[in-house]
């Protein structure tokens, strides 16, 4: 069963001379990398990838919805916490103390 949770992804690339854009910050690695993470963990977590979340100067963004925390500036060690804090509100959703990785 799908969770009520989701992670909003930004994928926008921004083509003004030095802007700065999720894509061009690594966002489509960042996304393939943490798809394997949620995999991992045991979640049934959608990923829903979209053109611009507001924050390009602050990017790679991600955002755990709904009513969730923005993740901005992501870089490798963001992306086990964006897990685990997807993790806890799995569990609080669903009445539990946690949710188990899928090992």
């Amino acid at each position: 069963m799908a969770s009520e949770i989701w992670l909003v992804a930004c994928i926008n690339k921004r083509f003004g001379t030095g802007q700065r854009s999720c894509v061009d910050s690594g966002n489509l690695d960042y996304i393939a990398e943490i798809e394997t993470l949620i995999k991992q963990a045991g979640l049934d977590i959608a990923i829903i990838k979209r053109e611009c979340l507001g924050k390009c100067d602050q990017g790679p963004v991600m955002r755990i919805a709904p009513g969730g925390r923005f993740f901005t500036e992501i870089n490798q060690t963001s992306l086990p916490v964006i897990v685990s804090e997807i993790k806890v509100l799995v569990a609080e959703r669903n009445g539990i103390d946690e949710v188990d990785d899928a090992s």
